[in-house]
């Protein structure tokens, strides 16, 4: 008994020593005291020895008002000799901060005097990390609930750890840098401009904004993307983006380690403001946003002859499709981002007048596409359309099966079931070849159509431009043969009208819109875009009923036989079955057919009567 209150009272002994000492001695105590004695044993004059005899351990503290936000550094703590130029060589935490032409700092009768003063600045403004902070572990930033840990000197304990040796470096602190020095070629930063330039070559604005460079609406905005996130989630964020959102349609960038570092110390620095601009040049920076597609190489020089301004045309088209990697999401030649279609014989799929009113609206033609809007000039526009139209080479076409392989299997997949490299990215999703329901629903003719003539609205392209019926055919068979596996059955005929018999009227809008809210929105949405509540678990997914294009191309045969019989192998009912009449789905296909009425694209239709 005795024996265990000693060693109880020894154990409460030494935790209150360690308390103790833990409350009165602290480390940077320790680093001035020593600091202290070596700064005596350098100092060459009287009064630098009585300054420093004056001098004892203390909190050292820098308030800095002049950028942003007052912030509280506590650095010089530990860091006390970083002022000092005698300790250029000493080890960390006594180390002097070097001196830096490139940075500005200049040597005047053998003294270096400082451009960015601590006094005036302080540590974090350039280093982040928690300035309040007197412990190593809370003062870098190393917890991982602080938002600002040292750029390119620490990582977080929760950071990835096959990213965190990636994410050390000086080159992060450019980050910094440029919340300051915001010239595009400012030379102390070339890693923020290599980053800037691969932002831009890679096309990244046509998805991304960020303020003052680009407008990009598909992605999120980027403008102060620096401030949100620590480097961990931006480096993921670029090399692995599902990693952070499963539903992304970011593609996997080829790039390498460099880049990415490139990217991400780019990212770092947008932080929504800038200290060197004020509210009056961000306002102008926004009137007068860089148009990355102006600064590209110029057009093709107008007083050659005809056919040298074609050639500079097509070369010059091939420079701006190699600049913009258009192939960092599409095929081209050997080339492949493996997020969008094949673009390797596009002249033969396309005519010009296509691909310009694509490149400038996308989402004209295909509504649901993921192509962003690029701000492209028009000269920029007609040489880069001019050289896709220039590739119509056709593609190998030998048996059925290398002509899927080459053709169909990008999108529909290997197997046939609709899972291809690309289908992800693609709305609607390609066709199943495997759901033997619906393909055994659909009559041959309407399936061959569907290749020959394309899905309009869709990715679908009109097959029949490159190959000839009995190709076509072919391809079917193997497509029934290999992925199908099953006899087609007679259809059944049905009893479906050619042609609406319900005028369209206000009032059968309105009864339309009556039976759409109570029978569909479930699946295609009360807008009507196809994202319904139920529409997460359905696949393939519901069509989307505002895709003006699709819409405008289907027959009201079509419309009325997908409402009234249902879609086979997809989740659509057949109506019929629960009570509606052809009046029901008359009213129905006029309501449908109203919402795409204002959106009618006087170019795109153009481009649908013209059959493309």
């Amino acid at each position: 008994m005795r024996l265990s209150l000693a060693i109880a009272s020894l154990a409460i002994l030494v935790v209150h020593g360690f308390v103790f000492y833990q409350q009165f001695f602290h480390k940077w105590e320790n680093y001035q005291t020593s600091y202290f004695d070596q700064a005596r044993t350098l100092a060459k004059t009287d009064a630098e020895r009585e300054a420093l005899a004056a001098r004892k351990p203390k909190i050292e503290q820098i308030i800095v008002t002049q950028f942003g936000n007052t912030r509280v550094d506590r650095c010089t703590t530990c860091h006390i000799g970083s002022d000092d130029p005698r300790f250029k060589d000493a080890p960390h935490p006594y180390k002097a901060h070097p001196y830096s032409e490139a940075l500005g700092d200049k040597e005047v009768g053998g003294k270096w005097e400082r451009r960015h003063k601590f006094s005036d600045i302080g540590c974090t403004v350039c280093h982040d990390g928690q300035g309040r902070g007197l412990q190593e572990f809370y003062a870098h930033g190393e917890d991982e609930f602080w938002t600002e840990p040292m750029l390119g000197y620490v990582a977080q304990e929760n950071w990835k750890p096959e990213y965190k040796e990636k994410l050390k470096g000086k080159e992060f602190m450019e980050a910094n840098c440029a919340q300051c020095h915001t010239e595009k070629n400012f030379k102390s930063t070339p890693t923020v401009n290599k980053g800037r330039e691969l932002f831009l070559t890679k096309n990244c604005y046509g998805c991304h904004r960020i303020e003052g460079i680009s407008n990009g609406t598909l992605g999120p905005d980027l403008t102060d993307v620096g401030k949100k996130w620590n480097l961990n989630y931006l480096h993921e964020s670029v090399v692995d983006p599902r990693a952070n959102s499963a539903t992304s349609f970011m593609p996997r960038f080829n790039v390498t380690d460099d880049e990415v570092k490139a990217l991400v110390v780019f990212l770092k620095s947008r932080r929504g403001f800038n200290y060197a601009e004020t509210t009056l040049d961000r306002y102008r920076a926004t009137l007068n946003k860089s148009q990355p597609a102006q600064q590209s190489s110029p057009a093709p020089n107008g007083t050659a002859t005809t056919t040298q301004i074609a050639a500079d045309s097509l070369k010059f088209g091939e420079q701006l499709v190699n600049e913009k990697a258009c192939a960092a999401c599409h095929k081209i030649g050997d080339k492949d981002g493996a997020i969008a279609p094949d673009l390797s014989f596009e002249g033969l799929l396309k005519d010009d007048k296509w691909i310009v009113a694509h490149f400038k609206d996308p989402r004209a033609l295909v509504p649901d596409s993921i192509m962003p809007t690029f701000g492209f000039t028009d000269p920029e526009f007609q040489a880069m359309s001019a050289y896709l139209v220039s590739l119509n080479k056709p593609p190998p076409i030998g048996n059925a099966q290398e002509t899927y392989q080459n053709l169909c299997m990008r999108c529909h997949g290997d197997k046939g079931d609709g899972h291809g490299m690309i289908a992800t990215y693609l709305d609607p999703y390609p066709r199943d070849f495997t759901n033997v329901g619906f393909m055994n629903s659909k009559p041959e003719d309407r399936l061959v159509s569907s290749i020959k003539n394309g899905v309009g609205g869709t990715s679908m392209p009109a097959w029949g431009k490159v190959l000839n019926d009995e190709q076509i055919k072919g391809v079917l068979a193997y497509i029934n043969e290999n992925f199908t596996k099953e006899k087609r059955s007679e259809i059944k005929a049905r009893n479906v009208p050619d042609q609406n018999p319900v005028p369209m009227s206000a009032e059968s809008v309105a009864r339309g819109e009556g039976i759409y809210v109570q029978r569909c929105t479930g699946c295609h949405g009360r807008k009507a875009d196809g994202k319904g509540a139920n529409s997460l678990d359905i696949l393939p997914r519901p069509r989307n009923l505002l895709n003006f294009t699709f819409v405008n191309q289907s027959t009201d045969r079509r419309l009325f036989e997908s409402i009234m019989y249902g879609v086979q192998g997809t989740a659509m009912p057949p109506w019929i079955d629960y009570g509606l009449t052809n009046n029901d789905v008359g009213d129905l296909v006029n309501y449908i057919r109203s919402l795409n009425q204002g959106k009618k694209d006087a170019g795109a239709m153009s481009l649908l009567v013209k059959g493309h």
